[in-house]
């Protein structure tokens, strides 16, 4: 499979006229938890030929394929890019970090992590993850029987959260790091290692019931977040490391070096 993704990268580049810096696997087979028939979800960032850049007018920053085999490849412009990643869109920071690597260019992707410690928005981080259980919480999970991805999509926001509060840093992509960091408990730890054999020899959309233990271990961890005050505004979130002023004006020039020099380099 990585040989037809590489192939078909090769084919946008040459159908675009662009350069890829970085290719990674996102979604379940990122996360460890794919089931047999997943889709492939290709997400990748891109540059144009330096003269792209000095056009008055944007062109479309996103191209998007649905290939043969559940490929789904999606990539961003190297300016939408860069603007998300200054912005802390999880998306970025989470494709900069996967275990499956297709390709990644090494000034563009040593670039990115030297400055992705340094310059993340913690609040707004947790916040994502927060609204993604929140998310699956709310549209799939208020029955009995429900699609197992969902609740493991639930878990691993409310873990994710957690992690966060700890540590103050970047999540693991990786769900079974991510639990074994996370879940001190030995008999949920279990459970959550049983649903994980269930996902991966299961279908995508198969339903099941989780162990109400579980469910409720979840539960009592998502209503926490979900009433964390992190606002520093109303008084909750002194202890959270916001970005300065000056430091969004040192990542606007670290970014500014870093799209020059991969531009002028490119094709």
């Amino acid at each position: 499979m990585k040989d037809l993704i590489l192939s078909s990268l090769q084919d946008i580049e040459e159908e675009y006229d662009v350069r890829v810096l970085l290719a990674v696997e996102s979604g379940s087979r990122a996360w460890g938890f794919a089931s047999p028939d997943s889709d492939w979800d290709v997400r990748f960032v891109y540059v144009h030929p330096s003269e792209g850049y000095l056009l008055l007018d944007e062109g479309r920053d996103v191209i998007e394929k649905m290939l043969p085999g559940d490929i789904d490849i999606v990539g961003w412009d190297l300016r939408k890019a860069l603007r998300l990643f200054r912005n802390t869109n999880p998306s970025i920071y989470e494709w900069i970090n996967s275990p499956i690597i297709y390709y990644a260019d090494k000034e563009f992707i040593d670039g990115m992590k030297t400055m992705a410690p340094t310059f993340f928005d913690l609040l707004k981080l947790l916040c994502h993850y927060r609204g993604l259980y929140i998310k699956h919480d709310e549209r799939y999970l208020q029955t009995r029987n429900y699609p197992l991805k969902r609740f493991l999509y639930y878990l691993r926001g409310v873990l994710a959260c957690k992690w966060i509060e700890i540590y103050r840093t970047m999540p693991p992509i990786d769900f079974r790091q991510l639990v074994d960091a996370m879940v001190d408990n030995s008999a949920i730890h279990e459970k959550i290692g049983h649903l994980l054999k269930w996902k991966r020899q299961s279908k995508e959309h198969d339903q099941m019931t989780v162990d109400p233990v579980l469910v409720e271990y979840t539960k009592v961890l998502a209503d926490y977040y979900v009433n964390l005050d992190v606002n520093p505004l109303k008084g909750g979130g002194d202890s959270w490391r916001l970005r300065s002023p000056e430091s969004i004006i040192t990542i606007s020039f670290e970014i500014i070096y870093l799209i020059k020099s991969i531009c002028y380099t490119t094709l």
